[in-house]
C-alpha cells in the first residue's frame, strides 16, 4: 500500500517539476555576434536555461552542441517586448542583458578595454 502511495505522489509531482523547469528557460534569437562574459556568441537561435538561487543565477546558452554558461542577475518583472540589451566596448558588442516577457537577465560586464 505504501508503495502505491509513493508512486502516486511521485507521478503527481512530475507536472510540477516540468513546470518549474520550463519556467526558467526561453528561446532567444541573437541578432548579431556578441560577447557575454568571456564567451563569444555567434548570431543565431539559442535555448537559454537558468538556475541558481535568486537573484543570482547561472545562464546556459545552448545551440546544437555548443553550450556556454555565464553568471547573471535575474530581475522578476513584466516586459511588454523581448529585447537584447547591449553596449559597445571598442569594436566589441557586449550582451549586458536579455529582457524576456516575465524576467530580465542582467549579465556581469566582464569585458574591459585592454584585456
Amino acid at each position: 500500500m505504501k508503495r502505491i502511495q509513493a508512486l502516486t505522489l511521485l507521478l503527481a509531482s512530475l507536472p510540477l517539476a516540468a513546470y518549474a523547469a520550463s519556467k526558467n528557460s526561453a528561446n532567444v534569437e541573437i541578432d548579431s555576434s556578441v560577447k557575454v562574459g568571456t564567451t563569444d556568441l555567434p548570431k543565431g537561435d539559442y535555448k537559454i536555461e537558468w538556475s541558481g538561487t535568486d537573484p543570482n543565477v547561472q545562464v546556459t546558452f545552448i545551440k546544437g552542441k555548443f553550450t556556454a554558461t555565464v553568471p547573471a542577475h535575474v530581475v522578476e518583472q513584466r516586459n511588454a517586448e523581448e529585447a537584447q540589451l547591449t553596449t559597445t566596448e571598442g569594436s566589441t558588442t557586449v550582451l549586458t542583458g536579455l529582457q524576456l516577457h516575465k524576467v530580465t537577465l542582467q549579465f556581469a560586464n566582464s569585458v574591459h578595454a585592454g584585456e
